[in-house]
């Protein structure tokens, strides 16, 4: 009686080599053969700035450790890696063979007594089923590469997004150090035109010169003064923007930002390599192809569902008038049966799901061109950004030198009439401009190194510690 269903069961998994392999499709989209910075291209075929600490702010890197820690967005994130691995696993349970089991109790009465004389009757039973299916065209193994893939996507995903929440701590932290300086500047501009005004209103005073130039150096004074309030709401939105990506409300203890600390940062050298290293760092790279790869399996199982299914199926039962002796002298019953399924007519259903598997794959290596073209175009942008930055940042700094030996002759040659209030106002403004650039400079450069590391991929290495394990 075994040997049907045995010889069902053999013939089923040499026919399983036959399963359905839908091959991936190819995509046209080539990696520029260097940058638009010759300098960029030939600078190595690796990232060697491979963390946060190339910046060189301890301040920094435990802003980054708190965001990694609290952030809000990074935990929902953990959560779905979590829905992807519980999916993977559903999904790998198909190809193992299903068994259950269940106990039954039956009493009844009777209008007839046995010869003990009583007229009800108590049974019990059990049972154990086991069905297995034989993925014969792979359709179950397709369905577990899909939630495979998907996971790989998801895990690649939260790369992307714990790279970017980095990336924006950085930015954000750079943007208040910037404004800090600039406050500070500000009042030592506002400090300075005041001694102005005072020297102005003293030889006013001695009649040396008219009303007009006090009033003039007054609303200089007026003009800075103005400026400080919109710097200050800046550096609070700044504060709160910070304190939102680490996890907190608007009482966060942050970091202090002493104005001296942008120029004490460092604006790491980042060498980003030949263009095509870019497929193996970016994760948003890797997550669209593994979308990719999940959509072609999500394809062979559509197309392997048109073809029939083996399932096997077994029970084993035991019956007896006595509980005591269902184990020890039950009587038992069992059977093996195998059953082949075709799919002849399902309106449509099938077929229709394997044309929007395929439209779907299609929609998918269109998403995944389009992001190899955004990357290689981000890193351009980028490249040139810190080219342009410290070229920038070169010049403002010999004004700023220049600007400020001008106010320290203008004020000395104004002390003894030899120029005009009109000539030492011009002096000052271009003085004070000249030290917000270069603040404001400072900043670009370092906004531009952390952009040119993000839009590389980073310091990632494809990697996913302990998520599932992580408590919320």
């Amino acid at each position: 009686m075994l040997i049907k269903p045995l010889v069902g069961l053999c013939a089923s998994l040499t026919l399983s080599a036959c399963a359905l392999q839908t091959p991936l499709p190819e995509q046209p989209i080539a990696p520029p053969t260097h940058w638009a910075s010759e300098q960029a291209t030939q600078g190595g075929n690796g990232l060697e700035v491979t963390d946060w600490t190339a910046w060189q702010s301890v301040q920094l890197q435990a802003l980054q450790q708190q965001a990694r820690n609290a952030n809000l967005d990074i935990a929902s994130s953990i959560a779905r890696l979590r829905q992807a691995d519980a999916q993977l696993q559903q999904s790998g349970a198909g190809l193992l063979p299903q068994l259950s089991g269940g106990l039954g109790a039956n009493r009844s009465d009777s209008e007839r007594s046995d010869a003990d004389g009583n007229s009800s009757r108590s049974s019990y039973s059990g049972n154990l089923n086991a069905s297995y299916e034989v993925d014969l065209w792979g359709r179950l193994r397709a369905e577990r590469d899909a939630s495979r893939a998907s996971l790989l996507a998801n895990e690649f995903d939260h790369s992307s997004l714990l790279l970017t929440i980095e990336a924006s701590v950085a930015s954000t932290w750079f943007q208040r150090l910037e404004t800090r300086r600039r406050l500070q500047l500000a009042e030592d501009s506002l400090a300075n035109a005041q001694r102005v005004l005072e020297l102005v209103e003293n030889r006013y005073r001695l009649g040396a010169i008219n009303s007009l130039e006090v009033s003039q150096q007054r609303t200089l004074v007026a003009q800075l003064q103005a400026g400080l309030p919109s710097l200050r709401q800046q550096y609070r939105l700044q504060s709160n923007t910070l304190a939102l990506l680490i996890g907190q409300g608007p009482d966060a203890e942050l970091p202090d930002s002493a104005p001296e600390l942008l120029a004490e940062v460092t604006v790491p050298e980042i060498t980003p390599g030949l263009p095509a290293s870019l497929l193996q760092r970016r994760p948003d790279i890797r997550a669209s192809e593994a979308l990719l790869q999940a959509a072609n399996a999500d394809l062979t199982a559509a197309r392997a569902a048109l073809y029939p299914s083996i399932q096997l199926t077994g029970q084993y039962g035991a019956q007896s008038l006595a509980l005591s002796s269902l184990l020890s002298n039950p009587v038992t019953s069992w059977n093996l049966a195998a059953g082949l399924s075709q799919p002849i007519f399902q309106g449509g259903r099938l077929r229709a799901r394997v044309a929007q598997s395929s439209a779907r794959q299609d929609e998918l290596l269109i998403d995944y061109q389009r992001t190899l073209l955004g990357a290689f175009i981000d890193v351009d942008n980028a490249l040139s950004n810190v080219d342009q930055t410290r070229q920038r940042a070169e010049h403002l700094a010999t004004t700023e030198a220049e600007a400020r030996r001008a106010l320290e002759l203008a004020e000395v040659r104004y002390r003894t009439g030899a120029i005009d209030l009109q000539t030492l106002l011009d002096t000052q403004r271009t003085w004070y401009s000249s030290q917000d650039n270069l603040a404001q400079v400072q900043a670009a450069r370092l906004q531009a190194s952390v952009e040119l590391f993000r839009v590389l991929g980073g310091g990632w290495e494809g990697s996913i510690p302990d998520y599932l394990s992580k408590t919320n």
